[in-house]
């Protein structure tokens, strides 16, 4: 559920269209965050912009994420805030190139917390469930093999993927990243293939 949330969130925070009016904001607080760049491999500045602006007579605030070269912003910088009118926490900088930055973090930390809720859920499920001991090696068995078919789908699909091809453009190599995926695979692969031999045997 909270996952779903925050993509239809996502998805209407994405649209800056109703974004028609305009107010003074202040910059509150700028952070500064070191990064290496995945695709150059420089030492690169992400600058996280935090900014106050009122409108009829209600404080908002407004954030701006950037990793802009020419970065010019100073704390206490007075600067223009588009918002939505009838909803004015929908608001991003004038001139902000990179406001999708932000959205996609909130999308990525309610997958990671979906996926972490999730993996709980299903290892509680035999001891919620009340599985014996060979109901649960079953269980066990039929997760391994859950995880090895995403893990072999997303080894055969990543290399196809835009990002990969751009990056190998660039000349930066996924082999390390590649080689590890593959290691995983290959030790649910076996652990897979140990638990049926085991079973079979019994």
């Amino acid at each position: 559920m909270i996952m779903l949330y925050a993509i239809r969130w996502y998805i209407l925070k994405k649209d800056i269209s109703t974004l028609t009016s305009e107010a003074e904001g202040n910059i509150v607080r700028i952070i500064n965050q070191p990064y290496k760049d995945p695709d150059s491999g420089d030492d690169k500045i992400m600058y996280t912009v935090k900014v106050d602006f009122s409108t009829d007579g209600r404080r908002y605030k407004t954030v701006m994420k950037t990793n802009d070269d020419e970065f010019s912003f100073q704390e206490g910088q007075s600067v223009t805030v588009l918002y939505d009118e009838k909803n004015p926490r929908h608001s991003i900088i004038k001139g902000d190139k990179d406001h999708k930055i932000i959205l996609r973090e909130y999308v990525i930390a309610a997958i990671i917390i979906f996926v972490i809720a999730a993996t709980i859920f299903v290892i509680t499920i035999p001891s919620t469930l009340g599985f014996s001991r060979d109901q649960k090696k079953i269980f066990d068995t039929v997760m391994n093999g859950i995880f090895f078919l995403t893990g072999l789908a997303g080894l055969i699909i990543y290399p196809r993927t835009k990002t990969y091809k751009s990056q190998r453009k660039k000349g930066v190599s996924a082999k390390k990243e590649l080689a590890v995926f593959i290691l995983i695979i290959s030790k649910t692969g076996f652990d897979l293939i140990w638990d049926m031999v085991v079973m079979l045997i019994k």
